[in-house]
């Protein structure tokens, strides 16, 4: 059975991204900033959607055509930062985590078939996620005023 990592790893190859653009962490380092953000960002601990029990206030937007993610590179603080990307995996003991910027997650997420995914600042300072349920969520003041925007 395919996993949302070979769907992101065909279109990561399909679109000549190298390392130095996007590059999923090895085991050690996947869990410690996978659990790290985990604690920042979700007050009962593991669980499989986080925006469900975030610690802090947060604000989400929902985007009716289901396309929120193209909006990600304007609505994060420096779309051409390198940040973690936390794609939902249900087939493994916890999600992957990549390293690469809002613009190219926003271009694989746009290539991929439909999964939850989180994008967080390297500081912890935000987080941006996408739903099944089309629905965007930002965490942390310079995100959810930018998120806000869309808001109808």
């Amino acid at each position: 059975m395919e996993t949302v990592i070979d769907e992101i790893n065909a279109v990561v190859k399909t679109l000549g991204l190298g390392t130095d653009a996007f590059r999923q962490l090895p085991p050690v380092e996947n869990e410690r900033i996978y659990f790290a953000a985990l604690h920042h960002f979700v007050s009962s601990g593991d669980r499989r959607w986080w925006w469900e029990d975030f610690r802090v206030p947060s604000t989400s937007v929902v985007f009716e055509a289901g396309d929120g993610w193209k909006y990600i590179p304007e609505i994060a603080p420096a779309p051409d930062e390198l940040v973690w990307f936390i794609a939902e995996e249900d087939q493994l003991p916890h999600y992957p985590v990549f390293e690469t910027t809002p613009r190219i997650a926003s271009k694989i997420v746009g290539e991929c078939y439909g999964f939850e995914f989180y994008l967080i600042a390297k500081n912890f300072n935000w987080l941006l996620c996408e739903t099944h349920h089309n629905r965007v969520w930002a965490v942390g003041a310079k995100v959810e005023q930018r998120l806000s925007r869309y808001a109808v």
